[in-house]
């Protein structure tokens, strides 16, 4: 998807980034952030009920996942957290939501670019953000209801790229429209870069102001 994957564990890759920042001169969560995507769902084992991470050699419980997430998010100041559980455990979600209201705790396969399982999550207040994905939606006219809906419930939107990409940067507009406050395009490899190039050149034209003020 546009990543960097080293061969290291999980919290090594973060320690990494962290000091990277700090090395930079820069202080985690003041100014720059880190933001992980979980994907539990991929851990998920519904027959047994556990998290399975299978490499690293552990299995978590429902409530050992949700103190694994906010051990994470609380050590490396996450303003960024998302399917931190698996994408039906809306209730354990909002566990997040409720702990860490200044971070945007996100649904990606909890949402699935979906008003109507938009509005279950509003409703158990299992979400403050989500992905926005066009063709999840199956038209663009089904990405903007959902925008529409988390617009009017104070959902922030993330405009997020998928795992096989063209060089069309028609996203980054679609971001902008949205009041996307976050693009979700990768960084490595050209049909990633032509997203982010087509942001640089909008904001020539003053058009992305409040994109990133979370």
């Amino acid at each position: 998807e546009g990543g960097w994957a080293p061969k290291c564990d999980n919290e090594k890759a973060l320690e990494l980034c962290a000091k990277a920042c700090e090395n930079l001169g820069y202080t985690l969560g003041n100014e720059v952030s880190l933001g992980v995507d979980f994907a539990s769902s991929t851990q998920w084992n519904e027959e047994k009920h556990v998290y399975e991470y299978d490499r690293a050699g552990f299995q978590n419980t429902p409530e050992e996942q949700i103190q694994f997430a906010a051990d994470i998010i609380e050590k490396y100041k996450l303003i960024y957290a998302e399917d931190a559980v698996h994408e039906e455990a809306f209730s354990n979600m909002s566990e997040l939501v409720s702990k860490f209201p200044k971070t945007m705790i996100v649904g990606d396969d909890l949402t699935v670019t979906n008003k109507d399982i938009l509005k279950k999550a509003i409703e158990n207040k299992s979400c403050n953000a989500a992905i926005l994905k066009v063709n999840q939606a199956g038209s663009l006219y089904d990405a903007l209801e959902f925008a529409k809906v988390a617009d009017n419930n104070d959902i922030k939107l993330i405009t997020s790229h998928r795992s096989g990409e063209s060089i069309d940067s028609h996203i980054s507009h679609i971001g902008i429209g949205t009041n996307s406050k976050m693009l979700k395009v990768g960084v490595v490899g050209g049909e990633r870069i032509a997203k982010l190039n087509e942001l640089i050149r909008l904001s020539e034209h003053d058009l992305i102001r409040g994109m990133a003020e979370v």
